[in-house]
């Protein structure tokens, strides 16, 4: 699904491309921060026991949700892992110019170092946290209705659903997995989020990252507790643990 156009120009890639290891930079170089090497996933379906979620209405919710996280997180680390083998080559070909310069759009940014930053899985325990939260479960209108699992506003009055209570429009998804694929995409270009991104690049831990979704929700620094105990008392820490980079475990 084609939602970015490609813009950057190519004259501009050899100087975003340059790059040196973390805590060095020289003119017209990029230092990009050392991280924990990614590992892609091979599988979306975790062969992993779920024993530890309560049954019910809970454990439904994560079965449904997990599957279409991980196969979300592995596109995006897909992207990520072709953006760090290309980032030190001097010349590119054609095709990986114009794969980079759909990144780049697609990512909102024209720096390569930000790009890294941006193009990341978010951890499981986090969403399912915060799917959890907005959704009631997987019981509220919007996820049922729309598959709004996030609480993702829309400004186009088509394909939304109005709440009933407020004058806001909540976006309507043809899937789960797309939603799921919003909500990621929204972290990781959002405004609103760079702190966030910041963190994340950083390696800090789920409960840490938590603490920089204040803006969120209106509800501030209670919707941050709210993710943080949503996250201990489902243990959701143990599926990022137990899924490696795709449960964003480190």
């Amino acid at each position: 699904m084609a939602r970015w156009k490609t813009f950057l120009p190519v004259t501009v890639l050899p100087l975003l491309l340059t790059a040196v290891p973390s805590g060095e930079r020289t003119a017209n170089q990029v230092a990009v921060p050392a991280r924990q090497p990614l590992h892609l996933a091979d599988e979306t379906t975790p062969n992993i026991s779920l024993d530890f979620i309560e049954e019910g209405k809970k454990r439904v919710f994560v079965e449904k949700l997990l599957p279409l996280i991980l196969k979300a997180n592995k596109e995006v680390l897909k992207e990520r892992a072709f953006v760090l083998s290309v980032k030190d080559k001097e010349k590119l070909s054609q095709a990986e110019l114009q794969r980079l310069r759909f990144l780049f759009e697609k990512y909102r940014t024209t720096d390569v170092a930000e790009l890294i930053r941006r193009v990341d899985a978010v951890p499981v325990s986090l969403i399912l946290a915060q799917a959890a939260i907005e959704s009631g479960w997987g019981t509220s209108r919007f996820f049922l209705e729309g598959n709004n699992s996030f609480g993702i506003y829309t400004y186009r009055q088509e394909n939304c659903i109005k709440a009933k209570k407020a004058n806001v429009c909540l976006k309507a998804y043809d899937s789960l997995y797309h939603c799921v694929e919003d909500y990621i995409y929204n972290m990781n270009v959002g405004w609103a989020y760079e702190d966030f991104r910041r963190a994340r690049e950083k390696g800090e831990d789920v409960f840490t990252l938590a603490e920089t979704l204040n803006r969120y929700s209106t509800a501030g620094k209670d919707y941050v507790r709210l993710v943080k105990d949503v996250i201990k008392k489902n243990r959701f820490v143990f599926l990022d643990l137990a899924l490696g980079s795709a449960g964003f475990g480190r």
